[in-house]
């Protein structure tokens, strides 16, 4: 059960951060989107992008365990049901991005032996911390934002690696995480607005979306730096 502001705020100002400067629009992505990354640099990237897939079903486990109401918490345990394949192994997703990462020519023994680089650690660490210790209304606006933000980013990637694989059924990750990813961000806006409606402050949630954008746009930007400069 959620329960949504009247003023439809929220959504209106996610609406104008994504406006104001489209994440397709990140130095990553146009590089990703005019192929100017090799394949090499692209999978150093999508290495650590596992990293971050692997740790959000912690990211809201957080957030599940900040709210106290059980009625806020609903939408949130679905989505974290969705994390984890509605318990179907093969689709859970940290499963499916393996399965991209091995269409990428990236195998399990590398996934196993790779290590978050500082960037993707300081990300995980902060939007933990985000959730978890800090205000909730902060904490759903930011996965809000981040939510949207994959969403939006998805098909970049995916039509990337179409163009330098063809058709590859690994791409199911990126499919899904368009359409559900969406789906979630507009969940998580109307429990921010419901936030509101029962009394938490709405600069918090701006400032959770403005953190959410910030932390995740500079986990894009260090990826690139990453990516052009080291061995």
């Amino acid at each position: 059960m959620t329960i949504v502001a009247p003023d439809g705020e929220i959504k209106a100002a996610a609406r104008e951060l994504f406006d104001r400067n489209p994440i397709e629009r990140h130095p990553l992505f146009v590089e990703l989107a005019e192929g100017n990354l090799s394949i090499d640099q692209v999978r150093a990237v999508a290495l650590q992008i596992h990293h971050v897939v692997d740790h959000f079903p912690r990211l809201l486990a957080a957030i599940v365990a900040n709210l106290g109401d059980y009625r806020m918490r609903m939408p949130l345990v679905e989505n974290l049901f969705e994390e984890h394949g509605r318990m179907d192994p093969a689709r859970v997703h940290v499963e499916t991005y393996r399965a991209f990462l091995a269409g990428l020519g990236i195998d399990r023994v590398a996934v196993a032996n790779s290590r978050p680089a500082i960037c993707a650690l300081a990300y995980n660490r902060a939007v933990l911390d985000l959730c978890l210790h800090h205000p909730h209304a902060e904490g759903l606006g930011a996965l809000g934002v981040i939510e949207e933000i994959v969403a939006r980013v998805s098909p970049i990637v995916a039509r990337h690696v179409r163009s330098i694989r063809g058709g590859d059924s690994s791409l199911g990750h990126f499919s899904d995480h368009e359409v559900l990813d969406l789906s979630h961000a507009d969940e998580i806006y109307e429990l921010a607005s419901g936030a509101i409606a029962r009394g938490e402050r709405r600069e918090l949630v701006h400032q959770g979306m403005r953190l959410g954008w910030y932390s995740h746009r500079r986990l894009y930007t260090d990826l690139l730096s990453m990516a052009r400069h080291d061995p």
